[in-house]
Order: C-alpha cells, then structure tokens, then sequence
C-alpha cells in the first residue's frame, strides 16, 4: 500500500470501484446545474402565474391600506389578518414551490439516476479533523471553486448592469405613480433582469457540469497496483485457485476410475499408458473412452482391470493415439475406428473361447 502512494494514477477506474463510489454517494454532481434550472424553471412559473400573484399583492396592499386607519390593535383582529395574509402567501408561493420541488427532483435524477444513500450525511469523526479541513480549505479543488465564484460574479455583473440602466430614465417618474404601477414597474425590471441572468447562469452551469464529470473521472483514476490487487481479490487468490483446481481434478479421476470396471477392453503402452474402452451395438454408434491415464494412474488402470477380468490389449501406436486424441466419455476418433475394431475383434474371439 505504501507503494501506491508513490504511483501516478494512469488507469480508468474500473467498474468495481465505480460502483462502490456510487453507494458511498460519491458521483459526478455539478451545484451550478441544479440551481440555475431550479431559477430557470421558477421564473417560467412566473412568467405565466406571474400576473395572478400580482393581481393578488396589488389587492393585499390595497387592503391594507384602506384598513390600516382603523385597525384595531387586538386578539381577534390580529388573528383576521393574520389568517388572510397566511392564505394570500399560501396562494401566491404554493404554485411555484411545487414546480421548484418537482423540477428539483428531476435535476437530480437527470444528473446521477436514481440513487438513495444516507452516507454521504453520516457522521464521520474524520472530518473533525481540523489540520484535514484546512488541507480541503487550500486545496486546488477549492481555489478552482473561488474561481469559479469570481467568474460568475463577474458575468452576472457585466449582465445586470445594462438590464438596470436601460430604463434608468423611468425611474424618476416613479414619484407620481400609483402603487399599481410601481409594482408593474419594478416587477417587469426585475422579471427582466433575472431572465438575462439566468440564460447565462444556464450556459455556465452546462460547463461546469462538464469539468466536474471530466474532474470526478480523474479522480477515480486508479494505479496499476490497485488495479491488479482489485483484479486478484474479483478472480480469487493464485494458491487458493490452485488448489480448488487440484481438488476438482482429484475429483474428475475419482469419477473416472468409478467407470473402469464397466470397460470391455483396456489399451495399454503397455506400462506408460492405460486407456478404457466401451462398446455397446446396441444403444452406441462408436466406442467411448471411460477412463485414460499415464504412469501411475495408468498403473491404477491395469489393476482395476486384472480385479474385474477385463482384457488388457497391447498395442503401443494405438495407446498413444487414443491417450493423445480421445477424451474421455466421448466416442473415439474416426481415424481410430478400423484399428479399434481389430481391438473389439480381439475381445470378442477371447469371450467365444471362454464360452
């Protein structure tokens, strides 16, 4: 481990680690892409709602101003108006709240999919670390982020500026208006202003959401030492392979010499090699090889046969074919049959003498 430190990160993070980053809620997430479609979306619910809610606020202060030379300073009259002013904001923020909330969720979606994780909210004691916040505090990801920060700033600035201005010379007139139109005004301004300034924030959240997906890929960047230990820990250890390998082998001959008494004939080297045929007309298109081996297990071959009295058949040229080109349970070769045959005929004419 202490050797990854010291390796530059030059692989692409693999599935395995992707996913783990996924369920510890670390994915590619840009706060700018949120917020400047939650204010996109906000601002069309304005646009078509907006005059409903401006008919209600010109009504509410008409209200009161009619009212306020006689209001009565009380329980009862408090809770009036208390009441009405309660069900007016109700009236004017529900609808653009529930586009902000449903547009919220459709942000995040659009952005990560569908993920629900808890940890990224868990208390960690690391983080109480104070010499570790002050690492994060001067790391280059933060100074990226003030720079950000200041860049935006100074876009929206060089945008509101000139939206301000442009009907600068209205203002004044402003003094001899009615309240109706000093709302109409100064929402129509306003209204402009923040469409200017969110088409903007838009392009420069696209961009960002970008860098960030470009910076959470070079984060994820692993070593080829961590690549390898990930790939041994999915595939399982060499020595432990290795010897689930042996046992299945051990296995696999246990099974095959279970076969060897139910062979008719056994080709033998006739001390090197040992392979165990079968041959049934009946229910058989070819002979099978039940069981073969070399050596000791050839060895075992010979013994099993001379308990059961099956034949044993030397013929040096043809153990080695069948040991080199049969397989076991499987029919011979067909380049084999006519020298098998003379094997099978040999068989035969030992059992018609025995009868």
């Amino acid at each position: 481990m202490a050797e990854d430190s010291f390796q530059e990160k030059t692989e692409e993070a693999t599935p395995k680690r992707k996913h783990e980053a996924r369920q510890e809620g670390n994915v590619p997430k840009s706060g700018e892409f949120n917020s400047a479609f939650i204010l996109l979306f906000g601002l069309s619910t304005l646009y078509f709602v907006g005059s409903t809610i401006l008919e209600k606020l010109i009504r509410g202060f008409q209200l009161f101003y009619q009212e306020v030379g006689s209001m009565r300073v009380d329980v009862m009259s408090v809770r009036h108006y208390a009441e009405i002013g309660f069900h007016a904001l109700i009236g004017i923020v529900l609808p653009v709240l529930t586009v902000l909330a449903i547009v919220g969720v459709a942000i995040n979606v659009v952005q990560v999919g569908f993920l629900f994780t808890l940890k990224p909210i868990t208390p960690k004691f690391s983080k109480l670390n104070p010499i570790s916040g002050l690492k994060k505090f001067v790391s280059p990801k933060s100074l990226v982020e003030l720079a950000k920060g200041i860049i935006k700033i100074v876009i929206v600035g060089m945008v509101a500026y000139p939206a301000v201005m442009e009907r600068h010379q209205e203002y004044m007139t402003l003094i001899y208006a009615d309240v109706e139109e000093i709302l109409r005004f100064v929402a129509s301004v306003v209204f402009s202003l923040m469409m200017r300034t969110t088409v903007v924030l838009v392009i420069f959240a696209l961009f960002d959401l970008i860098y960030q997906r470009w910076q959470f890929k070079r984060d994820m960047r692993m070593t080829k030492q961590q690549v390898k230990d990930e790939s041994k820990q999915a595939e399982g250890d060499p020595l432990v392979k290795g010897q689930i390998r042996s046992m299945q082998l051990l296995r696999a001959r246990e099974r095959m010499m279970e076969k060897v008494p139910e062979a008719d004939v056994i080709v033998t080297n006739p001390v090197r090699l040992a392979i165990a045929l079968k041959y049934n007309p009946d229910n058989m298109q070819a002979p099978i090889v039940l069981a073969k081996g070399a050596r000791l297990m050839a060895k075992r071959i010979r013994e099993l046969a001379r308990e059961h009295n099956i034949p044993i058949y030397e013929n040096k040229p043809l153990a080695r074919s069948l040991y080199k080109l049969a397989k076991v349970g499987k029919e011979i070769p067909y380049e084999l049959f006519h020298a098998v045959a003379e094997v099978f005929a040999y068989v035969y004419q030992l059992k018609n003498r025995k009868k």
